[in-house]
């Protein structure tokens, strides 16, 4: 826990700590908020699904552009502008009465969140003190956590007066935040080496060259699907089985959220304990797993108290398994490696989002139940992580090359 107080301590990892939880605090507010204002007034079937899949398809396909700026004038000052801009589109949300215009705002936000995160995951290694790069990962998984538990309930609660307040409530977040980001800089060498490798070839080349990069891909991948096609299940789950009002649902992402943040603490605690008795790679998948399974149990929940508590569950193991995720990489990668795969991986993440959003069109136009649905989608994440468990306790035997 020293290295955590130490963290704290340090002017800049505190100012830039600070400031993403507002950040993200702002963005679970509109997650929470978003489908209750598209249900309230388009109704919730394929228009829900379009709304929340525009905040998700721009990323994917202006990735390029994206990467190009963020070199050019620092990631720093792409992610503050991006900020204030976020945070205008989003003030003015609940102002647009035309369904064509109001998705054109919500395809411009998720145009903008493209330049956000990319910056502020660049920026995560220049404010973090030298050897404390695994507690500065661990630190920033709270502050998306703790935000991922308050920001459904406050989202839930400011919209009860009025979706013009809250959302302005929710857009002084971002741009309060944007106040520090914009002091930051990444390290000088950063850029250049982002511009010199920066080709989806050396990309390929980092895959080719170490078979539990392919895995730990993998897992990522089949994870942001499950995360994706949650919340549109959970808000039906909550209007269908439940017969609980549209806000109620938020109660269920707080319940998420909470079980991820009583994760981060047991991560914090007892996470080296675990590296001790098997690598990160295993603990990795199976966590996931385990996540995966807890996940399937609200195909039984028959009440919100139920899908609560499985929820709170589930969040433990997803939270120990995005720690070991980290972990994994930073054992398998350099960071000059570890840079050229996130520029890549992170379009492939929002595509695979995208992708389980827009899966809750299958329930929309009545293919599939909601049950099945589920079940479908709960698979994914996690059928595929079995043999690649198998396959990380062959290599901790056998040992695989790096290179």
């Amino acid at each position: 826990m020293n290295d955590y107080r130490a963290l704290l301590r340090a002017p800049r990892f505190r100012a830039f700590w600070l400031a993403l939880l507002a950040a993200n605090l702002g963005s679970w507010c509109v997650i929470a908020t978003l489908p209750i204002l598209v249900a309230q007034r388009y109704g919730a079937g394929m228009v829900l699904v379009l709304s929340l899949g525009l905040r998700i398809v721009p990323k994917v396909l202006l990735a390029p552009l994206a990467g190009g700026l963020l070199r050019r004038f620092g990631p720093a000052r792409v992610a503050s502008s991006a900020m204030v801009a976020m945070a205008v589109l989003t003030a003015g949300l609940p102002w647009c009465d035309n369904l064509i215009l109001f998705q054109a705002v919500i395809g411009a936000i998720g145009t903008i969140d493209l330049f956000i995160n990319p910056g502020l995951l660049a920026l995560r290694g220049a404010v973090t003190p030298a050897g404390l790069s695994m507690a500065g990962n661990t630190m920033f998984s709270v502050a998306d956590r703790a935000a991922k538990v308050a920001g459904p309930a406050l989202g839930g609660v400011l919209v009860l007066a009025g979706f013009a307040p809250a959302f302005a409530v929710f857009a002084a977040m971002t741009a309060l935040a944007a106040i520090p980001i914009a002091r930051f800089s990444a390290p000088p060498d950063a850029r250049a080496a982002d511009a010199r490798s920066g080709s989806l070839t050396g990309f390929v080349r980092i895959i080719r060259a170490d078979r539990q990069i392919v895995g730990l891909l993998i897992a990522s991948v089949t994870y942001m699907v499950m995360l994706g096609g949650l919340r549109p299940f959970l808000f039906w789950a909550n209007r269908d089985w439940f017969g609980a009002s549209d806000t109620a649902w938020t109660g269920l992402l707080v319940a998420q959220g909470a079980g991820a943040l009583i994760g981060a603490v047991v991560s914090a605690l007892f996470v080296g304990r675990f590296l001790r008795g098997m690598s990160a790679y295993t603990l990795t998948m199976l966590t996931g797993i385990m996540e995966g399974a807890v996940h399937l149990l609200l195909l039984f929940a028959q009440n919100s108290a139920q899908a609560i508590l499985i929820l709170a569950l589930a969040g433990i193991p997803e939270i120990i398994s995005t720690s070991a995720w980290f972990t994994a990489m930073q054992e398998r990668l350099a960071p000059a490696q570890q840079a050229l795969f996130f520029t890549f991986a992170a379009p492939m993440w929002d595509l695979f989002f995208a992708l389980g959003i827009a899966s809750a069109g299958l329930h929309a136009r009545g293919v599939l139940s909601l049950s099945s649905y589920w079940a479908l989608v709960s698979l994914i994440a996690t059928v595929p992580l079995i043999p690649l468990l198998g396959r990380g306790a062959a290599a901790s035997r056998a040992g695989w090359p790096r290179d």
